[in-house]
């Protein structure tokens, strides 16, 4: 049989822009949607907890679907599911801005999640199978922080500026031609790759994983509301049954999908885990003062859009300047002096009392940018090569797993934390739950062997 060459592509080439753009359709997506939720919840008559699903009905399904859309991707090639999840997610974009009612922008928020499920893993599964060159990869790999913070920079802006005068729907518009633009680049599928005899879908794993995570993290949302604490308990101990017997049935299953075997990969658990606290830190923070900054210093949405900008910058400027010459140097080294700076960040921040003090907080948003952008670089260079080009699917399904729930899990509890009538003292808490989860990052790191600089 005639061997298909594929074509040589580097980190700029058009498979390269549907990569970042792929990317920048999920962080401008929710940096730009947060400072719009106060003035949904107005227009909708919602209350905080109500509100709160308009996240969280997208986060849930993300988080849950992500193991199935990676072990897809694997099965029905990258590419195409990359179009699919991206047409999708574009078309769901605009049935959430022409919602009337609460309850049906947040069933669109749900089928946006379900499309980002097929999309976000496609992401970084592309970036280890079309970049055969270890530089062009780990190009690629920066250029996503680069490109990520950059829309997280404008995200906030652009956010807070059309919920002011175009209003709060206008938010959903921006995202769908972004998407279609990264359909349309992603091009043909490689075929060298895709000719894979997969076994049948893992049905019960993948229903007991799903249902455990939707009742967890439904457990935590509730438990910031007027909700009977007996409900709260039944999600909890529900979800925590069903990821037990999510386990068992992976052990016991012939066609497992997800093998337990690969956590024992060297470098991948540190990387999955490394995932989980780094969008419960980051991205729960950016969320909590979001709504922190419009409640306790009555910030506008565009003023508090200008504020958070910061750590964007903080992102992009170190993803230009630092990381290129930081990953010649190894991910061990990225992972400890990222999560070192985001940990000084943190700590800057408990300095920012007042809206007088906005200096400090914007100080200490761009060290936690700066530092999470030079420690997930090096996260998302692991994740995407660890399993090899031909499980790329499957480890970028665990890998966003683990960051969605923990962007999840941060979301709900930080987001509690927001609403309490005490609001510096849910500030100090939040503040020492971010700092922990960067100490986790340095800690989990030190705790394997070192990396090999590639």
């Amino acid at each position: 049989m005639t061997a298909v060459v594929a074509p040589v592509r580097t980190a700029w080439s058009a498979r390269g822009w549907a990569i970042y753009l792929g990317w920048i359709v999920i962080t401008v997506d929710g940096s730009a949607l947060n400072l719009a939720l106060p003035r949904i919840a107005e227009d909708l008559h919602a209350q905080v907890g109500g509100i709160s699903w308009v996240v969280d009905a997208y986060t849930l399904p993300l988080a849950s679907l992500l193991l199935l859309g990676g072990s897809l991707g694997d099965r029905i090639g990258a590419e195409r599911l990359f179009r699919i999840g991206a047409i999708g997610f574009a078309v769901a974009s605009v049935a959430c801005a022409l919602s009337p009612s609460l309850g049906l922008l947040i069933a669109c928020r749900a089928a946006q999640g379900v499309f980002a499920a097929l999309l976000l893993p496609m992401v970084l599964a592309l970036v280890g199978k079309s970049f055969d060159n270890p530089g062009h990869r780990s190009t690629a790999v920066n250029l996503m922080t680069v490109f990520g913070g950059a829309g997280m920079a404008v995200g906030p802006i652009l956010g807070g500026l059309l919920t002011d005068t175009a209003g709060w729907r206008s938010v959903f518009w921006l995202t769908a031609p972004i998407a279609i633009a990264a359909a349309v680049l992603v091009g043909a599928a490689d075929h060298r790759r895709n000719r894979q005899n997969h076994p049948r879908f893992d049905l019960a794993g993948q229903f007991t994983g799903t249902a455990g995570l939707v009742a967890v993290v439904g457990a935590l949302i509730e438990a910031g509301r007027d909700t009977s604490p007996v409900l709260v308990w039944m999600l909890l101990l529900t979800g925590v049954v069903l990821l037990a017997a999510f386990a068992l049935v992976e052990h016991r299953a012939q066609a497992p999908m997800l093998p337990l075997g690969v956590f024992r990969t060297p470098g991948f658990p540190g990387a999955v885990l490394g995932g989980f606290a780094f969008q419960f830190g980051a991205y729960g923070l950016q969320f909590f003062l979001a709504l922190y900054l419009q409640a306790a210093w009555s910030a506008s949405a565009l003023m508090g859009g200008l504020l958070l900008a910061s750590f964007a910058v903080g992102t992009v400027l170190a993803g230009v300047f630092a990381n290129p010459y930081l990953l010649l140097r190894g991910t061990r080294q990225m992972i400890l002096l990222g999560s070192g700076g985001a940990v000084a960040g943190t700590l800057l921040l408990l300095g920012a009392t007042t809206s007088e003090r906005w200096w400090v907080l914007v100080i200490a948003d761009f060290l936690i940018g700066a530092g999470t952008a030079i420690y997930s670089t090096a996260l998302n260079k692991t994740a995407s090569t660890a399993l090899g080009t031909s499980s790329a699917g499957l480890a970028s399904g665990v890998y966003n797993t683990s960051r969605q729930v923990g962007q999840s899990v941060g979301i709900a509890v930080l987001g509690t934390l927001a609403a309490l009538a005490d609001a510096r003292a849910g500030f100090i808490v939040a503040i020492v739950l971010v700092t922990s989860c960067a100490i986790a990052i340095a800690a989990t790191e030190l705790r394997s062997r070192p990396a090999p600089v590639s």
